[in-house]
């Protein structure tokens, strides 16, 4: 089940990531409309209209689609961390005595015989 879980989530967030990547694309590619000009600047993106003259008539700001998945990464929401609600306490453990066999006694081998007893 846990398995599905993970499958189902990692299809999503690709299917998440194409869709956006598909719409930046095609928002680089769209017709622009007269007389603006869109500047991306490391504080985000800016609009700047001109009129027929070429002077500037209103300032917007809009996310253009190449600065878009950065200014998305650099949201300041932080997780908060998580609060003790009480003591630690140590975790000890009994000694267990668990008793060894007696080793057995060494048998001289000659030097020509098996290592083993057969």
């Amino acid at each position: 089940m846990r398995a599905l879980i993970r499958s189902l989530f990692l299809i999503g967030l690709v299917l998440g990531f194409v869709t956006g990547s598909v719409a930046m694309a095609s928002a680089h590619y769209q017709m622009r409309g007269a007389g603006q000009i869109v500047v991306c600047t490391g504080f985000g993106a800016t609009t700047i209209t001109l009129d027929a003259d070429g002077n500037p008539v209103d300032d917007k700001r809009i996310l253009c689609p190449e600065c878009t998945p950065a200014l998305a990464a650099l949201t300041e929401t932080a997780t908060p961390l998580p609060v003790l609600t009480g003591t630690l306490t140590p975790v000890t453990y009994a000694r267990r005595d668990i008793p060894m066999p007696a080793p057995e006694a060494p048998v001289h081998r000659h030097s020509r015989a098996p290592p083993v007893p057969v």
